[in-house]
């Protein structure tokens, strides 16, 4: 009698226990940093943890938005101004470790994704939130005096957490790149809180982790200059998937319009290819790669593809046509165009 008691009370609990178990369930949240929301999606049983780290990742965000601003008051602008008066100043082991990051890339590039040109951005009259620009574009004589003295990243040196730099022409804009970092800064705050399934979204740029219970994520990449959908690629794990274009942030002037992504070798807005989507491990990789393949334009793209170590890119050039690599051909879904591939 006793025994058979025993086995209805451990069946009974076992009961209660399957009962009690909570699923996982999708829950956001939405921030606003460098003029774009930011949205994070967590597939998790536990809304109070995934609180807890919402709010660790709004302070970092918001901290960000004053830290890297690239033409307001901030830290960023102390920088700049400590360097373009050829001083050296104090900075964190975060902002080293960034900016150093950043010099790689940079290198990586062959200098196509140049961080260092904020003077000329500004020349160019795109230190704005006010678009479309209807200024007159910068006289040639402007152009080609800051060109003769054009800095890089390789122009900084940090020493002992000392920044400085060598070219007082140097001003940081991590337009290019901020996003990517935010995203990436927000990936880790999850996995920190012990978050597997998620991602984070900056206006169809973006970075995952894990899956959403038994699907994987979706990325919709779009047609340049339109709300249709090129292709759909889904996201496998821990990886990164950044859209870069030069026609929705322009300045127009007499019915020109120059676009805001500027070649550091010309020091004129790119026209060549107008979208590059870049599939990378993390956010900030992706992010600088897709302006350096603009940049890059057709006929080096694919050159500075291997120098930046990528092995997944996708791009649409100015008369519609369309270049990939081998490697992420397979992964678009629903994609209508016919790409060039180059091995």
């Amino acid at each position: 009698m006793f025994k058979s008691l025993l086995v209805l009370l451990v069946c009974f609990l076992s009961a209660c226990q399957q009962q009690e178990k909570v699923e996982d369930k999708l829950i956001q949240k939405q921030y606003f940093i460098f003029g774009t929301i930011i949205e994070v999606l967590v597939w998790h049983h536990d809304e109070t943890l995934v609180n807890q780290a919402f709010s660790e990742v709004e302070k970092a965000l918001n901290g960000m938005h004053s830290q890297w601003h690239a033409w307001k008051a901030g830290r960023l602008n102390e920088i700049n101004k400590a360097m373009r008066a050829g001083k050296s100043f104090a900075i964190t082991d975060e902002e080293a470790k960034f900016i150093n990051t950043t010099k790689q890339l940079s290198k990586q590039s062959q200098g196509n994704f140049n961080p260092a040109i904020g003077e000329l951005i500004h020349l160019w009259g795109f230190h704005t939130d006010n678009y479309p620009i209807a200024t007159p574009p910068p006289r040639g004589a402007e152009i080609n005096d800051f060109l003769a003295h054009l800095p890089t990243m390789q122009d900084i040196t940090i020493s002992k957490n000392q920044i400085s730099s060598n070219n007082q022409r140097i001003w940081l804009d991590y337009g290019g790149v901020a996003k990517g970092y935010a995203i990436d800064k927000a990936i880790n705050i999850l996995k920190k809180h012990g978050i597997e399934n998620a991602i984070v979204n900056a206006g169809g740029d973006l970075r995952s982790i894990g899956s959403k219970g038994d699907k994987n994520w979706h990325v919709a990449i779009r047609k340049p200059n339109s709300e249709d959908i090129l292709a759909v690629i889904t996201v496998q794990g821990d990886e990164s998937v950044f859209t870069s274009g030069n026609y929705e942030r322009y300045k127009e002037f007499n019915g020109k319009r120059y676009a805001h992504i500027i070649d550091p070798k010309t020091g004129k807005g790119v026209d060549q290819i107008v979208s590059a989507t870049i599939v990378a491990k993390n956010g900030t990789k992706a992010d600088a790669a897709a302006t350096a393949m603009i940049v890059a334009g057709k006929s080096n793209w694919h050159k500075i593809a291997k120098t930046m170590q990528l092995d997944q890119v996708l791009l649409i050039d100015a008369d519609g046509n369309c270049f990939a690599s081998e490697k992420i051909m397979p992964r678009l879904e629903k994609i209508e165009m016919v790409c060039e591939v180059l091995k």
